[in-house]
């Protein structure tokens, strides 16, 4: 008679679209590459009821996506808990994980390569999502030899107000400024282009999260490696399940982007095999 054996992982996971349907399967593949794993994957019926998820045998939880957080929350009564594929912290205190926030310490570290004698660097946040970032920032820049000057802003109205303030006094020599990811401070649309081109005319170097940002004209981004985040996150669900004490984290499994056309108006030279996307395509 056979047995079966009970997978290490218990990941939930919400039913969604594309492009967020790729970000999660890659994720999940990182998870597969570590672990083994169960997948559930949770539709709406499912994320409104209580119970829908059971454990079998799983030493950890991992709950990729705040939906499947909180559909996980009932669970944490049975088994440790650990998050993926989201930007803040949740519970209280915070469940360990890994944000998709890029790490300060490796933008900075980017950012002394590209430009050494940069000294300071500007950044727009909104406490109730990033407010947690900023301990990291601040231990960061502290490392790189930065100073971070940090400007907690609610809405895309004053943030844009703010920006305008900024790239008006900037000094491009030894100052730069790291874009937000935040929607609700800073819209691709219409705040990015104004920004980008305040940022061409005085030659200052903007940086970002975010490779659409790349796309419109940053200088560079660091963005997520999903299947090595999803390898990062198993091993830390892992320790957490044997009693180590793991935090919520940024992320440090990224990727790079830079604009190439932006570099050479910058006088930045520019060697491909630095870099895993190099816009724009020539």
């Amino acid at each position: 008679m056979s047995s079966v054996t009970a997978a290490e992982l218990l990941v939930t996971m919400p039913q969604v679209r594309e492009p967020y349907r790729s970000v999660l399967n890659q994720i999940v593949d990182g998870l597969e590459r570590t672990a083994s794993v169960r997948l559930v994957v949770l539709d709406e019926a499912a994320l409104a009821r209580t119970g829908a998820v059971l454990p079998q045998g799983e030493r950890v939880v991992i709950a990729l996506g705040i939906s499947a957080v909180k559909a996980s929350s009932p669970l944490r009564n049975q088994l440790p808990v650990a998050v993926g594929a989201i930007l803040t912290p949740d519970g209280h205190p915070p469940l360990p994980g890994i944000s998709l926030e890029a790490d300060p310490d490796l933008l900075f570290a980017r950012l002394r390569l590209l430009r050494p004698n940069i000294r300071t660097v500007y950044w727009l946040y909104r406490p109730v999502r990033n407010g947690w970032l900023l301990d990291h920032a601040e231990e960061a820049a502290h490392a790189h030899d930065l100073e971070l000057i940090a400007i907690a802003t609610e809405n895309a109205r004053t943030a844009a107000q703010r920006y305008q303030e900024i790239l008006n006094r900037v000094d491009s020599s030894i100052e730069a400024v790291w874009l937000t990811q935040d929607p609700a401070l800073l819209s691709v649309d219409s705040a990015l282009p104004d920004i980008l081109n305040r940022a061409w005319t005085k030659n200052i170097v903007v940086f970002s999260g975010s490779v659409q940002h790349v796309a419109h004209g940053v200088l560079f981004a660091l963005f997520p490696d999903n299947v090595a985040m999803g390898e990062d996150l198993a091993q830390l669900a892992l320790a957490h399940a044997d009693g180590e004490t793991v935090t919520f984290t940024p992320n440090r499994s990224l990727r790079s982007a830079i604009n190439r056309r932006t570099a050479e108006h910058l006088g930045i030279t520019v060697d491909a095999r630095d870099y895993d996307l190099v816009l724009p395509a020539r």
